[in-house]
C-alpha cells in the first residue's frame, strides 16, 4: 500500500514529507501522458490486426461470414444475376433449347430463351436461399478459405507459383440451377471449366500477401501485449494517484474502441464508393462490408465494455464520497462473510456469461481471464476496506443514511427559521449558547453518524467536533 492509502486509512492529513514523496514530477507526468497516447494507438491498431487474423486466417470464420453474406437479399440478388449471366455468356441457351424442341416449335427457341432469362434470375434468387444450397455454399467457402490460408502461409506444396490463384467456383451451383430451371442436361454439360469462377487472389499478389500475413500474425500478439505493458507502466509511475491513473486507462480503452468503430465506418464508406460502380450495386457492396467487418465491430465494442469496467473498478476504490460509502457498507460483508461475497460475484459473472453481450463472453479463455481479473479486483477491494474500516458493522450504513436525512432536515429547518438569539450571560459578558448534556451528546452522535456515512470528511468532523466541544466547555 502506498503513502496516500496509508494516510486515508489512518484518517490523518499527509505530512509535508509525505506529499513530496508521493508527488509526481512534471517530467514524469508528461512521460505518462505520452505512454497513454501510444498505448491507446497500439490498442486500436492491435484490434485491426486481431480482426484480420481471425477473419482472413480462420477457415471457419471465413465460411460463416460467407454464409451470412449469401443470406443477405442484396448480395444474393447480385450472385443470382452473376450465375445466370455466366450461363448465358458461356452456353448457347437458345441453341440448346432449339435442339431439344420438335421441328415445328424450334422457331420459338429464341424468344423462349430470352423470356427464360428473367424467370431464371428470380429462380436463382430462390434457389440460393434454400438450406441445402447454403450448406453447399458454406462448404465451398471453407474449402476456398483453406486454399487461401495454405497459399498465404506457404503451406500449399502441391500448387506452383504460376498456379497460385484462389477462386470461388460457382460452377457446381450453376449446374444445379440449370436442372432446377428445367433446361436440358446438355446445358450444364456445356458449361466450360472456367465459367462461374470468381478470382479472390492472383499469382502476382502471392508474395505481397504472404509478407502481410506474417506481419499481421506477429502484430496480433505484439501490439496488445505492448499496450498492456504500457498501461501497467503508467499506473506504476503515477505515484500517489494510481487509482486515478487506472481510471484514465479505462477512458483510453473506451477511446481506442471508439477509434476502431469510427475507422470501420469511414473506411467502409471509402471502400463501398470505390467498389460500387453503379447505384444498383451499392446495397450489395454496403452489405458486404458491413457483414465482413462485423467481427471488427465486435472487437471495438468489447474494448469499450472493458474500458467501462476498468473505470467502474477504479471508481469503487477512489476517494469520492459514494465510493467511500460503498466500501464502508461492504466492509463487514468482506470481513465476516467472504464466501457469500464471492458467491454473489460469481453469480453475477455467470449471468453475464449466459447473456453473452460480447463475443468474448462466449469463449472459454476470455471468460477464464475475466474471472481471474474480477477475483483479483475483489480481493484488492477486500484488503482496502479491511484497512480503512476495521470496525465497520452491519447496519452502520443505514444509521449513516438516517443521519444524513436528519442533517438535511435540520439544515433546511435552520434555513427556513433562524434560531432565536441566545440569552445573555450573567454580568453582561456577551451571548452564550446554553445546551443540556443530552443535547450535546445528541449533536456529537449526529456528527459521528455523518462521518460514518461519508457526508463529512475526517477533517470536517474534527473541525465540527472542536467547535462543539468549545461551546460545551464555555
Amino acid at each position: 500500500m502506498d503513502h496516500e492509502e496509508e494516510t486515508e486509512a489512518s484518517g490523518r492529513e499527509p505530512s509535508e514529507a509525505g506529499v513530496q514523496q508521493r508527488t509526481t514530477t512534471r517530467g514524469r507526468r508528461i512521460l505518462i501522458r505520452v505512454l497513454l497516447v501510444v498505448a491507446t494507438v497500439l490498442v486500436a491498431f492491435g484490434s485491426l490486426a486481431v480482426w484480420a487474423n481471425r477473419q482472413l486466417l480462420n477457415a471457419n470464420n471465413w465460411a460463416d461470414t460467407s454464409s451470412a453474406l449469401l443470406q443477405n437479399d442484396a448480395i444474393r440478388t447480385q450472385v443470382a444475376d452473376f450465375m445466370v449471366d455466366q450461363v448465358y455468356a458461356n452456353v448457347n441457351v437458345a441453341g440448346q433449347i432449339k435442339a431439344a424442341l420438335p421441328p415445328r416449335l424450334q422457331p420459338l427457341a429464341g424468344p423462349a430463351a430470352g423470356g427464360l432469362r428473367t424467370v431464371a434470375q428470380k429462380a436463382a434468387f430462390e434457389f440460393l436461399g434454400r438450406p441445402r444450397v447454403q450448406e453447399a455454399w458454406q462448404t465451398a467457402q471453407r474449402v476456398t478459405a483453406q486454399q487461401f490460408i495454405n497459399i498465404v502461409e506457404n503451406k500449399s506444396k502441391a500448387i506452383t507459383l504460376s498456379g497460385n490463384a484462389v477462386y470461388i467456383d460457382l460452377r457446381p451451383l450453376m449446374g444445379q440451377l440449370t436442372t432446377t430451371l428445367g433446361l436440358p442436361a446438355s446445358v450444364a454439360q456445356a458449361l466450360p471449366a472456367g465459367a462461374g469462377r470468381l478470382k479472390v487472389m492472383s499469382s502476382n499478389q502471392i508474395s505481397t500477401v504472404q509478407n502481410a500475413v506474417k506481419l499481421v500474425k506477429g502484430l496480433t500478439i505484439i501490439l496488445p501485449a505492448v499496450a498492456l505493458l504500457l498501461f501497467a507502466l503508467c499506473v506504476y509511475l503515477y505515484t500517489g494517484r494510481r487509482r486515478h491513473a487506472l481510471f484514465v486507462v479505462g477512458i483510453d480503452l473506451v477511446i481506442a474502441g471508439l477509434i476502431v468503430l469510427i475507422a470501420r465506418n469511414v473506411a467502409g464508406n471509402q471502400i463501398v464508393n470505390a467498389l460500387a460502380s453503379t447505384e444498383a450495386a451499392r446495397p450489395a457492396a454496403d452489405a458486404t462490408w458491413s457483414i465482413g467487418t462485423r467481427l471488427l465491430s465486435d472487437i471495438g465494442q468489447s474494448i469499450i465494455i472493458v474500458g467501462l469496467a476498468v473505470m467502474v473498478a477504479a471508481s469503487l476504490a477512489g476517494e469520492r464520497r459514494p465510493a467511500v460509502a460503498f466500501r464502508r457498507w461492504a466492509a463487514p460483508w468482506f470481513r465476516e462473510r467472504p464466501l457469500a461475497t464471492y458467491g454473489v460475484v460469481i453469480a453475477i459473472l455467470l449471468l453475464i456469461v449466459l447473456w453473452g453481450p460480447i463475443p468474448a463472453t462466449r469463449k472459454p479463455i476470455p471468460v477464464l481471464i475475466l474471472f481471474v481479473l474480477v477475483w483479483i479486483g475483489v480481493e484488492a477491494l477486500r484488503r482496502q476496506t479491511a484497512v480503512e474500516f476495521p470496525d465497520a458493522q452491519f447496519g452502520d450504513s443505514m444509521s449513516g443514511m438516517r443521519g444524513r436525512v436528519e442533517h438535511w432536515r435540520s439544515g433546511r429547518h435552520h434555513r427556513q427559521a433562524p434560531p432565536p438569539a441566545p440569552p445573555p450571560m450573567a454580568g453582561g459578558a456577551g451571548p452564550s449558547i446554553l445546551w443540556s448534556q443530552d443535547e450535546r451528546l445528541s449533536r456529537l452522535e449526529r456528527l459521528i453518524a455523518l462521518r460514518d456515512a461519508g457526508a463529512l470528511t475526517d477533517a470536517e468532523f474534527a473541525s465540527e467536533k472542536a467547535i462543539l466541544m468549545s461551546i460545551s466547555a464555555s
